[in-house]
């Protein structure tokens, strides 16, 4: 089932927020180019010259080292025949199916990716990209299981399908109030998912560079060596389960505590909850403490300022580097006290 409205929703005001106007330039200049060029008009006056220009605008063709290659191939010492196919394509009959399969069909190097891309700047009220992050955007909004997602080449029926697919979407974006424009535009959105994904993914990968158990035993090794009670896998309450608590008493205070989670992976908003969940069972403890890595602390931060102001006080932070570099030092202290003759050795 495709993504609730809230939540489209929510990915399409991310998008226009991080929308340049370079990017509204280039889209703009794009449909622009092509509607003139393959217009009906003037695709009997195309040149080679004007062959190339096509080619290098066309991101399907991004990635080819020789563009030149790629317009000796389309042109086949026939430009006429090419001009004749790209009309007939294009502007033969109103079946945009029809269109995509004549493109790949009769025109030398171009797939689906470049045949649809070309559709699309012509036709772009009609006509999505199917692409690789075009596919993956859709993955994302949970569009999976309407498409054979993970094929690279459809036919135009498929395409077809595609096609609708993307109206569907852009049809429940204006019914939430954002207006796409076209499917150029849809096409920008779906990528900028992608890039926030990867984004998001590329974080958790640099939160791996520690040991989940590893750092609990740390905090364990820290707690005990300061004199507190120490505590893993500590339940506060029904559903507020923490990774360590240091605890101690206190004279005309009773028992106080220092609550630690760990973010290694997962979800921050359930992590958030759980804290909050502990703060509220748990009477005793003064101090929630998120430890992980400087960039996850970043993004725990910019969601809790939202919150209460009771609970974002009672919240601190600590960066694994920073506990590491902790327990190095109390090491070396209990080892300086030991050289001293000012403890007895422990262990």
């Amino acid at each position: 089932m495709p993504v609730s409205d809230k939540e489209l929703s929510e990915y399409y005001e991310n998008f226009e927020e991080d929308e340049s106007e370079e990017f509204v330039k280039e889209r703009n200049q794009k449909k622009k180019f092509f509607q003139e060029k393959l217009s009906e008009k003037n695709i009997d006056n195309l040149e080679e010259g004007d062959i190339r220009e096509i080619i290098r605008k066309l991101w399907a063709f991004e990635m080819w080292a020789s563009k030149d290659y790629v317009v000796e191939e389309i042109i086949d010492d026939d430009i006429e025949k090419l001009k004749k196919n790209l009309k007939e394509a294009l502007h033969g009959s109103q079946d945009k199916s029809k269109a995509y399969d004549e493109l790949i069909e009769n025109i030398r190097m171009m797939g689906p990716a470049s045949a649809s891309e070309i559709l699309s700047c012509v036709f772009p009220e009609e006509c999505g990209i199917w692409n690789r992050k075009a596919r993956e955007g859709l993955k994302e909004l949970s569009y999976s299981d309407e498409l054979l997602l993970d094929k690279k080449n459809i036919s135009g029926e498929e395409y077809e399908r595609f096609n609708q697919v993307l109206l569907d979407i852009q049809d429940r974006l204006e019914d939430l109030g954002h207006k796409s424009k076209d499917l150029i535009k849809l096409d920008y959105f779906l990528y900028d998912i992608v890039q926030s994904v990867e984004k998001e993914r590329e974080e958790e990968e640099k939160a791996e560079d520690f040991d989940h158990d590893e750092m609990i035993k740390t905090l364990e090794e820290i707690g005990d060596g300061l004199g507190f009670d120490v505590k893993t896998e500590y339940s506060a309450g029904p559903g507020a389960r923490l990774d360590v608590k240091w605890s101690t008493k206190v004279a005309n205070l009773g028992s106080i505590g220092y609550a630690f989670e760990v973010q290694r992976r997962g979800s921050r908003d359930s992590a958030i909850v759980n804290l909050q969940q502990a703060k509220k069972a748990d009477p005793t403890i003064q101090k929630l403490v998120i430890v992980s890595t400087e960039d996850q602390i970043e993004k725990f931060k910019e969601k809790i300022d939202t919150l209460d102001e009771s609970f974002r006080k009672s919240v601190s932070y600590m960066s694994v580097d920073k506990v590491e570099e902790a327990l190095e030092n109390l090491r070396n202290l209990r080892g300086l006290l030991q050289e001293a003759g000012l403890m007895k050795e422990i262990g």
